[in-house]
């Protein structure tokens, strides 16, 4: 009989000249499955959630993207809450916005062009390198 025999962490265990022979019969060690409380994994999400709202790594509410995570991915959650913050602070307003977008979105004629965005974006580079000549 081994130590965890003795001490009866073994349903039926090998004797030392099984062992030696290269362990014909199995050790069976009872261990306890690791159990996951329903509560932790819900403040992990929300920890994770909470940590991603804060970073600003999370897709528009509502958008293709957001539609696209599943349910337990964390960013989904940060756009949700994103999204909630919006509504306290703006109300019914920011809803009448979101239904107006939806019912008459803008035409595509009217919509910035790729050479209007490059402009735009290098209109923007060339004020950041400006600054950044001033402040050196």
């Amino acid at each position: 009989m081994n130590r965890y025999a003795k001490r009866g962490l073994l349903e039926s265990g090998p004797s030392s000249k099984d062992s030696a022979a290269g362990g014909k019969s199995a050790a069976k060690v009872p261990h306890a499955e690791p159990e996951t409380e329903p509560a932790a994994i819900i403040a992990d999400y929300w920890h994770a959630a909470k940590a991603r709202y804060k970073r600003g790594d999370f897709p528009d509410y509502g958008s293709d993207d957001w539609k696209a995570l599943p349910l337990e991915d964390p960013r989904k959650m940060a756009g949700l809450v994103a999204f909630a913050q919006m509504w306290l602070r703006f109300g019914d307003e920011i809803a009448d916005d979101l239904n107006r977008q939806l019912t008459y979105p803008e035409p595509l004629w009217q919509r910035a062009t790729t050479e209007a965005c490059d402009k735009a974006f290098r209109d923007i580079l060339a004020r950041q390198q400006h600054r950044r000549k001033e402040a050196a």
